[in-house]
């Protein structure tokens, strides 16, 4: 339960205020849901108690500079999905969430920062090369900062010019269920990312298949069972390990297949 809250001027007041035992809150939609609470107290992590609120401190905004796009981190999903601007595939990526309500409320910035295992939106931007701009921090990838379990403030998303085309898929029971597993794959003639959720503590980058998927020597079955054996998911009510390592290794041979045939430039 949130039992105080700052409301900073700036977002050098924002960062000043930050500490281990205070959080940075935008939509709340990460927050101030009670699974998470919860599972925080599973995990032997305190509650969330002081709450920094910088929803009037992100930008907002789109633009364009160069090759590379810049995306405010308050931001919402909706926001992101209406943009004429946002790739197609992060705008399915987002559209996963199939509540409108909570696309309205949460932001981009604050997914990141959830880190959640099961996260739609972490594959796409790992495959994407996505970077973000930190307060105190600077820039680096989306994948350092996750992999690194960061919790400092995100001001901005960029999404450079890569080549290859992005594609993602998700394992769902039904549109309120919580994903058996999230995937995105990027194949070019430069460059492989296989990135997937819910087999893990967050998001990972499968960097040992990639080689094999560049060079050929990894397709179909052979990819599925390289996958398979490089994961080692639990059992939840989402699936089985054994379920997950089977549809894990069955998704992402399918989209290296289908990114393979692309020849659009993103």
């Amino acid at each position: 339960m949130i039992k105080e809250v700052f409301k900073p001027a700036s977002i050098e007041e924002a960062v000043k205020l930050k500490s281990e035992s205070i959080y940075y809150l935008s939509g709340g939609t990460q927050i101030n849901w009670a699974p998470a609470q919860a599972d925080r107290k599973i995990k032997g992590k305190p509650a969330i108690e002081k709450v920094i609120l910088v929803q009037d401190l992100l930008s907002r905004e789109i633009k364009k500079q160069g090759s590379d796009l810049f995306i405010g981190a308050g931001i919402t999903l909706q926001e992101l999905i209406d943009s004429s601007q946002t790739p197609g595939v992060l705008k399915k990526a987002a559209g996963y969430i199939a509540s409108r309500n909570i696309r309205n409320m949460a932001t981009l910035g604050g997914n990141i920062a959830a880190n959640r295992p099961d996260s739609y939106i972490l594959p796409c931007l790992i495959a994407l090369k996505a970077e973000v701009i930190i307060a105190d921090e600077g820039k680096m990838r989306v994948e350092t900062y996750i992999r690194e379990e960061k919790n400092n403030l995100i001001t901005q998303i960029i999404l450079p010019r890569v080549d290859g085309v992005c594609v993602i898929d998700v394992a769902l029971k039904s549109s309120g269920a919580y994903p058996s597993v999230t995937t995105a794959v990027r194949v070019s003639d430069k460059d492989v990312v296989v990135a997937i959720g819910c087999v893990s503590d967050h998001v990972i980058r499968l960097k040992e298949v990639e080689p094999g998927i560049m060079d050929g020597s990894l397709r179909g079955e052979s990819l599925a069972l390289a996958v398979a054996d490089r994961i080692n998911p639990k059992s939840d009510l989402a699936g089985s390990a054994a379920y997950k390592k089977y549809i894990s290794g069955s998704m992402i041979a399918h989209l290296v297949a289908l990114s393979q045939k692309g020849a659009a430039r993103l």
